[in-house]
This record gives structure tokens, sequence and C-alpha cells, in this order.
């Protein structure tokens, strides 16, 4: 079973290095494509300009398994089909891997076992988003089965056609499609992914401009970062239940639109790459809080 993880990057050094930690031991390939859809390009973007290079550039690869493909791209569908070019012809599956999402090693055996027995065509995984920090994540609309489409059996020829939803166009008719839901392979076997998409207040600043002004304009809450999600990184428990009140929970797009997204209590545990390094990740946290004061 040979498994290339697919990856797209920009800006993107908050849990990046850990992420390709937890998932190189399993890896055939990894590929990623670095560098600015438009939206970036238009504000005078041609890299990333944080430490997302330096983590790709130094991170260990003893096995040659690392390809980096550096670019400005439309959007991210074409971003995505930049490094499809370097997939060796023996891979089995690609893995979509999004640099805030990371894998306990335990579960990432048991899909590879599920894939060798089962031979999916797709699988979705379910998302445990993190939101604030290390303590909470976010239920509701986060955890739609659906929403996050990650495994994709490869045949010669595959491409991508569009990065939201993650869809791979088979371009045959005798693909055997055989797909497996989030919510099943959770309920079944507790595999998830452990998404820090909404840690880290610079990382929450950029992922709401861009969808506001690009994505999801008329969805998204108006001043969703101000109004929200720094009031929430500020506020004592009981505060917090009142500010998820007012919108259902707190994520960035309307309740019309997604239904409640309240905050729950995380009681399990980490993957180990963020457990190793929860000190470090945690004062960055502040630091970038405190940015706001």
């Amino acid at each position: 079973m040979k498994i290339a993880f697919g990856m797209i990057v920009f800006e993107g050094d908050y849990v990046l290095r850990q992420s390709l930690e937890s998932v190189y031991p399993y890896a055939s390939q990894i590929l990623i494509a670095e560098g600015p859809v438009q939206y970036w390009q238009d504000q005078g973007r041609t890299t990333s300009t944080d430490n997302t290079n330096t983590i790709l550039d130094s991170f260990p690869d003893p096995e040659n398994k690392i390809i980096i493909v550096h670019g400005q791209f439309s959007e991210k569908d074409e971003q995505c089909n930049a490094y499809m070019k370097h997939l060796d012809e023996d891979i089995d599956y690609l893995w979509n891997l999004d640099s805030d999402e990371v894998y306990r090693s335990d579960d990432l055996e048991k899909m590879i076992e599920i894939l060798e027995k089962e031979k999916y065509t797709s699988v979705d995984v379910r998302s445990c988003s993190f939101y604030g920090g290390f303590e909470h994540y976010i239920g509701g609309f986060e955890q739609k089965a659906g929403n996050f489409h990650r495994i994709f059996r490869i045949y010669p020829g595959v491409e991508w056609v569009t990065h939201r939803p993650p869809t791979i166009d088979y371009k045959r008719t005798d693909v055997p499609l055989r797909h497996m839901d989030g919510d099943t392979l959770f309920d079944t076997y507790g595999i998830q992914m452990y998404h820090y998409s909404y840690v880290f207040p610079e990382q929450v600043r950029k992922k709401i401009d861009y969808y506001k002004a690009k994505v999801s304009m008329a969805k998204c809450l108006d001043d969703y970062f101000n109004r929200i999600y720094l009031p929430w990184m500020r506020a004592s428990d009981e505060e917090r239940v009142l500010i998820e009140k007012i919108h259902a929970g707190v994520h960035e797009f309307k309740p019309q639109y997604r239904g409640p997204a309240y905050t729950h209590k995380f009681d399990l545990i980490h993957p180990t790459p963020i457990q190793n390094n929860m000190e470090e990740l945690s004062e960055r946290i502040r630091e970038e809080l405190n940015h706001y004061e």
C-alpha cells in the first residue's frame, strides 16, 4: 500500500512541522505546493513570508519522500494540480492534508489497514476543529458528515476538479465507487483528524479575511475576528457561553447557513507531535493575542 500525502500551503507555519511529523513514517511521497493564490498575490505576496519555507526546507527527509513546488496560483484547485504532476505511478491513494491537520499514529495505522482490506475509492474524515487553543473544539457544522473529503484512490490520469470540497476527477467510468463517510469512520474505528484551524489569532485573522473577501462573503459574519473570536479568547467560561449564544456558536458562517456550532471541551489526547510542543505552541498563542491588546 503506497500513500502520497498532498498539501497546499501559504503562510501556514503554525503546526506545519507537527503535521509533517505525524504522516512522514506512513508516506511513500509527500507532495507540497507552496505559494499564494490570486487574493494574496493582489496584496503583493509571491511566497510565504513567515517560517513556512524554513520549515519545508529544513524538515528531515532521509528517505527523499518530499517534493516541494513553489509558485503563484489562480486558486487552490490549480495549486493542488501543481503537485499532482509529481505523483509516482505506483501510488495507491492520495491523502489530502492541510498544513493545520495532525493525525495520531494509531489512527493512521488503522486507516491503512482499512484501505488495504476494503479498497475504498474515497474516504471522508471527521474533523475535531480546535478553537482558541487546545482545550475546546467546534461541534455542529465543523463535524458535519461530508465536510472533509481526504482520501482518494488513484488511477492513471486523475486530477483535481476543486479544492472546495476536495474532489478528484477520475475521467473514466470503470472506477468502482466505494465511499466511507467520516461519521462511520469515527463511530466504528474512532479515527478523526485533529484540526488546529482556529487556534492561533493571526491564523484565524488571515483565514477570515480570505473567506470573507473571496469565498463566502454573504455567508460570513461581519467583523467576526473582532466581534467573536477575540472576545471569546479573552473571556471567562461564563462569558464565553454568552458570546456563543449571540450567533448559536463560534463558526464564522452565519447561523442560517451552518446551524449551531458551539464549542465543547476536549477530553481526548492530542497527537504526539502536538503534545511534545504544547508549551511552545501555547506561548505563540499568547504572544499573538497580546499583539491585539
